[in-house]
């Protein structure tokens, strides 16, 4: 009888493991992330390596345009004629235009010749097409992706370092979550790129 009994109890935690891995799985945009790096207030041309780790969350896609492409109030967008290095493709990139003011634009005396650091809860949404977008009879929305600056943890706001931490999201042009681990991976190791070309994690200078 004790024995069956400790079956019954190695089952139960059998079955709450793999519950959790269940639950870990559905959990598709919690994955640890690591900055390209971190830039001190007092020197910003410096980039000294990040040695911690931010959680991607999973956030609701921001009411930014209306049902034609018009953005809403407070928001504006710039257009992209090429994406990805692909002649087809173009984008437009929706902003608040609250966020885009917050910015701090920082001279350097390298390259880049300005730093442009974005605030914390800044958030950017790029609309993805094939074709020329435009002009809308020529274009189809492939994706859009998003982007928002998060605060930092509690341990490192009291560091003298710019904030530096992302967020990714992903959707279909309906609006149904699309990120996966491989392409969380991918858009944080090339907006990496970004952090050395423009200062932060995005490239478009907005100049």
């Amino acid at each position: 009888m004790k024995k069956k009994i400790n079956y019954f109890y190695l089952g139960l935690i059998l079955i709450c493991f793999l519950l959790g891995a269940m639950v870990g799985d559905t959990a598709d945009s919690d994955w640890l992330l690591k900055p390209p790096g971190l830039r001190p207030f007092s020197e910003p041309a410096t980039v000294i390596p990040a040695t911690h780790h931010y959680l991607n969350q999973k956030l609701e896609l921001p009411q930014y345009r209306s049902a034609s492409g018009t953005p809403r109030a407070g928001w504006s967008r710039e257009f992209i004629k090429t994406r990805r290095f692909s002649s087809d493709q173009s984008a437009w990139i929706f902003y608040r235009q609250s966020d885009l003011k917050r910015t701090k634009v920082i001279k350097n005396a390298g390259m880049p010749d300005s730093l442009r650091i974005w605030p914390v809860g800044a958030t950017l949404i790029l609309e993805g097409y094939k074709g020329d977008a435009s002009r809308a009879v020529d274009a189809r929305l492939l994706e859009i992706e998003v982007m928002t600056k998060l605060a930092p943890a509690p341990i490192f706001a009291t560091e003298a370092f710019f904030p530096v931490d992302w967020n990714y999201a992903r959707y279909t042009p309906n609006g149904t979550w699309s990120l996966s681990m491989e392409k969380l991976i991918e858009c944080h190791q090339c907006h990496g790129i970004a952090f050395r070309l423009t200062g932060d994690l995005i490239f478009t200078p907005f100049r």
